[in-house]
């Protein structure tokens, strides 16, 4: 019964991605289409936990209120009738009470040369609401009880928990502490200015054997402060170890999913958010299935939708699916644990209709 609302982010559609489409349709914001969502499967009106990765408006939303009604390469906002601009998360905060909310950066925002409008965005809602009753606190990378069960937690105790693994270049230790990589960074470069995407913000979700790990878009280029080149990313992976399910970094794009990262998670099965043709992209689908999950088998991937892009490369044996369907990706993980259902719904309305079920064991 405890809710956790992970990115919520915004269409934007450069003239270069129109072979993506925008489902179910362009008539409304991403944010509405994930609010009215919610309405239909979760019946409480407060979201006990939101979690903002990073400033990028894919995953937050943007500040952008140049103008109402875009042509295709603009970004796109509704305006209220009070005169309030909101798209992304924001849609669903008008739905929805959010208790508690957790950004990458907070109190520090901007650090690193942060300028997204997401932050833009954000930053004035949160203060609004933390007047009215929001909890708002830095999220502690290392900790294992920031994100509990706020319903009935003593009946879950060593079967259920969160943990925060990295946010704004700080990594789990494995201990007790974290390193700042990021700080490392700035120290050796003398440059102050660090991608966002590296910076996000990465947790693991586990239940019995099932474990589940979203980082975000965190990606590999970091230098420790003696100057060496680190790959954050596969860091980040070794810090998190084996997991049934992994959402792809950055979309699954070329310049994430590092092979040091697969071959620490070595997931059971993949999901790619993605809005544009190259997510995830071709040598990344051929990286995770050379690697392989931790039984040895082909890990299971589950694309969003499946490209011109993707279809014509050799990884598209990755995809153990008859369907290429645009499609909405659910999963279930069944009492205790031990096993989980992968769901793929229609896309292309909001009829829920379920296209493709399969049930796999946690083997975590």
């Amino acid at each position: 019964g405890t809710s956790v609302l992970n990115d919520v982010g915004e269409f934007y559609r450069p003239k270069s991605l129109a072979k993506v489409p925008l489902l179910p349709s362009p008539d409304r914001l991403g944010g509405e289409w994930v609010s009215r969502y919610l309405q239909r499967v979760y019946p409480e009106k407060e979201i006990d936990y939101a979690i903002f990765s990073h400033w990028h408006a894919d995953h937050i939303g943007h500040a952008d209120f140049t103008w109402d009604k875009c042509a295709e390469g603009d970004w796109r906002y509704r305006t209220l009738p009070d005169g309030r601009k909101v798209d992304g998360f924001l849609c669903v905060a008008e739905d929805f009470r959010v208790r508690r909310c957790y950004d990458h950066q907070y109190p520090n925002r901007g650090a690193y040369g942060s300028k997204d409008t997401s932050m833009r965005l954000l930053v004035p809602w949160v203060e609004a609401e933390a007047k009215k009753g929001l909890a708002v606190e830095p999220f502690r990378v290392g900790a294992l009880d920031q994100i509990a069960l706020r319903r009935d937690p003593a009946g879950y105790r060593g079967v259920f928990s969160v943990r925060n693994v990295c946010a704004n270049g700080k990594l789990w230790d494995g201990k007790d502490g974290f390193r700042d990589y990021a700080a490392e960074h700035v120290l050796a470069t003398g440059k102050s200015r660090i991608s966002e995407n590296t910076l996000s913000m990465g947790f693991v979700i586990q239940y019995g054997r099932f474990r589940y790990f979203a980082g975000g878009d965190v990606q590999p280029w970091l230098k420790a402060k003696d100057g060496r080149p680190v790959n954050y990313e596969q860091l980040v992976g070794e810090r998190v170890g084996p997991v049934s399910l992994c959402k792809m970094n950055h979309h699954g794009c070329d310049n994430a999913m590092t092979e040091g990262f697969v071959r620490a998670v070595r997931a059971q099965a993949y999901v790619s958010c993605m809005w544009c043709p190259w997510q995830a992209h071709p040598k990344t689908l051929e990286r995770i299935c050379r690697i392989g999950s931790y039984d040895g088998k082909r890990p299971f991937v589950v694309p969003n939708l499946v490209t011109d892009i993707q279809t014509g490369a050799k990884s598209r044996a990755a995809y153990q699916l008859d369907a290429s369907g645009a499609s909405h990706v659910v999963v279930k993980v069944l009492p205790g644990g031990d096993r989980y259902r992968i769901y793929l719904l229609e896309a292309a309305d909001e009829s829920m209709r379920v296209t493709y079920e399969r049930e796999f064991v946690s083997r975590s």
